[in-house]
């Protein structure tokens, strides 16, 4: 990217800062924390509109990125406690978007001090012992495209720790499985082909999706924690019977959105328990 396009990109920013400040004042400043919500997970943030949160569309902040997928409502919602900011869905590469476009709701959110990033997913299973559903709290990572953010995105090891324990809480629904594996980013919109997954699988990838890496490698470079989540929503292309479309991924994330909320706002409350101590 060219001096004059970063320069660009950096007033731009700074825009958007100014316009969320100025829209939600002191509730913006007392956020830590903030979840990017993939396709069909965006139940988190109506949950966080009901509780009395306040919300902006995506089309209102200055240089934001539309996004046209469905389950991607493009609207950002600060929860009624102020400690969350929720961006529901987010614009893809696969959208024709350079990955600057693609970054800049997660930088944004730096640029405003979120001390930690969550980031959803929708992802297809590669590892046989997954099933449509469960959740996968990403260790480790794989891109085969040119991104050069940063040179690698460090898991944090204590959020991981954390989030597993989690699904032990009370109150969490047990039919609800959480794992840990690695997670691949390919370019899209098509699906990966069975040869592809046949690849990733010998890599030791275990979820496969079109998403994740760019925003969570450029926060991390700007020294926000990230972690990951994919929900799981269908086995990877070759490993099941018939086509894959996105109608699918949007039926399954949309099936345990109740459990997938419950399991975030545990979370979520566990993040704001360590920002007060």
């Amino acid at each position: 990217m060219t001096a004059t396009a970063s320069l660009c990109d950096n007033d731009q920013i700074r825009s958007a800062v100014e316009f969320l400040s100025e829209r939600f004042g002191d509730r913006l400043s007392c956020c830590h924390n903030a979840v990017i919500l993939g396709s069909g997970l965006g139940q988190p943030a109506e949950d966080a509109l009901i509780r009395g949160g306040d919300v902006c569309d995506y089309s209102e902040i200055p240089g934001f990125a539309a996004t046209a997928v469905v389950g991607h409502r493009g609207r950002l919602v600060i929860a009624p406690d102020s400690a969350t900011v929720y961006l529901q869905g987010r614009a893809h590469y696969y959208e024709g978007y350079s990955l600057r476009r693609v970054t800049f709701a997660a930088r944004l959110m730096s640029a405003l001090g979120i001390q930690t990033l969550v980031v959803t997913n929708a992802a297809g299973g590669i590892n046989p012992s997954y099933r449509p559903g469960d959740l996968m709290l990403i260790n480790g990572h794989w891109t085969f495209m040119h991104v050069r953010l940063a040179d690698q995105l460090s898991v944090n090891r204590r959020l991981l720790w954390n989030a597993q324990l989690i699904e032990t809480a009370a109150g969490l629904p047990t039919s609800l499985i959480v794992h840990q594996g690695s997670y691949a980013m390919m370019s899209g919109p098509c699906y990966e082909t069975p040869a592809e997954v046949r690849m990733l699988s010998s890599l030791g990838v275990d979820a496969v999706g079109m998403s994740t890496i760019p925003e969570s490698l450029a926060v991390a470079a700007r020294g926000v924690r990230v972690m990951g989540v994919s929900c799981i929503t269908n086995a990877a292309c070759g490993l099941a019977d018939g086509p894959l479309d996105h109608s699918e991924v949007s039926e399954v994330a949309g099936g345990i959105e109740d459990r997938f909320s419950a399991w975030l706002s545990l979370l979520i409350d566990q993040l704001n328990g360590e920002h007060t101590l």
